[in-house]
């Protein structure tokens, strides 16, 4: 089976999509490739990329969830945030997601996933053993020769996530930070108060870049969505939202804004939050 497909983003950016329709990007320049996210560990993504360029690869995580760090396992270190290493080492485990995935991928084989991995934070070489990862840190820049990217965190769906601005072709991948259905409702997601905040924070930058790359269920967005999604959150502050329950895990979960079968809004504007009525407010600490 085919695991993957690419598409043409720029002249130096290209999408690649995964499995379940994540996406990744591979960012090429003139003397280094820089490959973000890894997708759910469904196929050779290794291989894959290899197929595409010859260029020396980095490769970064923009967060530790299975559907963007799943194939991180093919390769020898990636940059993430260490926050992303907690509690447990990259959430992906071979068995657990291959019997996700084959539900509704009945040919995937127990073979055609990335095998486990151990990793280990490190700032010097690895052992050979080991996926070595590195802290990415914020406003650390990858140079690859005629383009660069930034990372720039964005704490919210998990607390180290990052997006990455493709400074010369004015793009910012938001990932998971900031995108069509934002979830705001995992155990370590951050409160939808402080999330409004580092989104604040990340605007002030806004004039960097034209346009939103996404990571799933679309792959773009205007640079409007994030104001949208600014204005979502303070609607949920207020509790002006329209509520609609979404079934996890038994617990009050709910979508702002109602949505279509494609998970879209059904007003037309872009951004959306999923989020738990427990995970409104920042959690004071005591005195």
């Amino acid at each position: 089976m085919d695991f993957f497909s690419v598409e043409k983003v720029t002249d130096r950016v290209l999408r690649i999509s995964g499995l379940i329709s994540e996406f990744m990007y591979l960012v090429q320049g003139s003397r280094r490739a820089l490959l973000i996210d890894t997708g759910c560990g469904a196929g050779n993504l290794r291989e894959f990329v290899r197929s595409i360029t010859d260029l020396p690869l980095t490769v970064v995580l923009t967060h530790g969830h299975y559907d963007h760090a799943g194939g991180a396992g093919r390769f020898d270190e990636v940059w993430v945030n260490p926050v992303e290493l907690e509690p447990t080492p990259i959430h992906y485990q071979r068995g657990a997601t291959f019997d996700k995935l084959r539900a509704s991928h009945p040919s995937l084989r127990l073979e055609d996933m990335t095998p486990d991995a151990d990793f280990c934070l490190a700032d010097g070489p690895g052992d050979g053993t080991s996926v070595v990862c590195r802290p990415l840190t914020p406003g650390m820049r990858f140079s690859l020769g005629g383009i660069s990217v930034e990372a720039i965190p964005c704490p919210g769906h998990t607390p180290g996530t990052y997006c990455m601005l493709i400074e010369e072709d004015r793009l910012l991948l938001t990932g998971d930070a900031c995108h069509s259905i934002s979830y705001l409702f995992f155990d370590n997601a951050l409160s939808i108060e402080e999330y409004r905040e580092n989104l604040l924070t990340l605007k002030q930058q806004d004039d960097r870049w034209d346009s939103l790359l996404l990571s799933h269920p679309v792959s773009a967005a205007p640079k409007c969505m994030l104001d949208e999604v600014i204005s979502l959150c303070g609607e949920i502050l207020k509790g002006t939202t329209d509520e609609i329950p979404y079934p996890w895990q038994g617990k009050p979960v709910f979508i702002a804004k109602a949505v279509d079968q494609q998970m879209l809004r059904k007003d037309g504007v872009y951004g959306n939050i999923i989020f738990r009525k427990d995970k409104i407010h920042r959690a004071h600490q005591p005195e």
